[in-house]
């Protein structure tokens, strides 16, 4: 019997964000909702309470500076209060497991925590992922998640029921985060991808990692 090849990890990735734990959640699961970056979208395909099947097309960084649109798809389950799990079923990086976990971190602050693993089918699709696949992956959710952060903190300040002080030495606390996210940008989309939920999102509305405004 020959050895299988090992686990290989991707991250795991941080960041800080001055909003609460239950708003990040909450805006995780609204999949579908909000802006959506160019080339980017969702379809869902089965629903089982809160379990989804769904496709998503993420517009990922290649090296040479190139860009590509990626389908896969995956079944997302959110686990309240704090996480969301991502299995793909298809794609390029068939068998990906991937979570995030949303923590509370002091005063008016979350963290946000990203882990993924997948176990390659040969030699081969192990060495393609190390070499493109987890790069990509890792900027993807770097980028989501700065994403995530301006929306959310923009949110918890004009919500009543998240309302937070402006916090000015909140950090974005992303490993190797590079520019900083734009006022217009999306909030979270699948590298996963993408991203709690004391208030469950209804079974009729379109749940995926692209956070509401």
């Amino acid at each position: 019997m020959k050895d299988q090849p090992p686990t290989l990890e991707v991250g795991p990735i941080e960041a800080i964000v001055g909003a609460p734990a239950a708003l990040l959640f909450q805006m995780l699961c609204a999949i579908g909702q909000g802006a959506q970056r160019p080339g980017e979208r969702a379809e869902i395909l089965e629903r089982d309470g809160d379990a989804l099947v769904c496709d998503f097309w993420t517009v990922v960084s290649l090296p040479l500076g190139r860009e590509r649109s990626v389908r896969t798809r995956e079944a997302v389950r959110p686990v309240p209060p704090d996480r969301i799990e991502y299995e793909h079923l298809d794609g390029p990086v068939r068998g990906l497991r991937e979570s995030i976990r949303v923590e509370p971190h002091g005063d008016r602050r979350s963290r946000l925590v990203y882990r993924g693993t997948y176990g390659p089918g040969g030699l081969l699709a192990g060495l393609a992922f190390r070499i493109v696949s987890r790069g990509a992956i890792e900027r993807a959710v770097r980028s989501h998640f700065a994403d995530l952060r301006v929306r959310a903190e923009a949110r918890a300040a004009r919500s009543r029921l998240f309302r937070t002080e402006p916090d000015s030495d909140v950090d974005a606390g992303l490993t190797a985060s590079s520019g900083a996210p734009s006022e217009s940008a999306p909030a979270f989309l699948s590298p996963a991808a993408a991203f709690g939920r004391p208030a469950i999102v209804p079974a009729r509305t379109d749940v995926r990692r692209v956070g509401i405004e």
